[in-house]
């Protein structure tokens, strides 16, 4: 392979990552969504966990990663399908996790808030569900 190819091929790959850490739209199609926990233990937490791992670079505190939470049951004023997404960063040695950014959007693709705003970092509890997410994230480890 050219060098010229090897460049471009290498631009191809790292254009949706490029977009996604800029600030796109974090509803956009596309990556490879895991789903990290089992339908049981969903119905249990009251909503669905998926990460794109395809979305995971370098970036924010350490890693940065794109996070969909739907919810299984009506929670509140939200119907249920109503998906959180997210830019999230984490510090996988130093055990800190931080919203970059997040959209809220309901059932019907309406967006009811988002914030480009980042967090503040917050401390990792490894033995809750969000820590299951971020070790996934941290050591590609799936949490069923």
């Amino acid at each position: 392979m050219t060098a010229f190819r090897l460049v471009a091929a290498m631009a191809l790959c790292l254009a949706p990552v490029a977009a996604l850490a800029a600030g796109a739209d974090l509803t956009a199609p596309g990556g490879r969504w895991v789903r990290l926990f089992t339908p049981n233990i969903e119905n249990t937490l009251g909503r669905s966990i998926r990460v794109d791992a395809a979305s995971i670079m370098a970036g924010g505190l350490g890693r940065t990663f794109r996070e969909a939470d739907v919810l299984v049951n009506a929670t509140g004023k939200y119907p249920r399908g109503t998906t959180q997404y997210s830019l999230r960063s984490v510090d996988c040695l130093g055990g800190r996790v931080r919203m970059e950014q997040w959209q809220l959007v309901g059932p019907r693709g309406v967006t009811l808030g988002s914030s480009t705003t980042p967090g503040l970092p917050q401390r990792v509890a490894w033995d809750k569900e969000d820590g299951m997410v971020v070790r996934y994230v941290c050591k590609g480890i799936v949490p069923r």
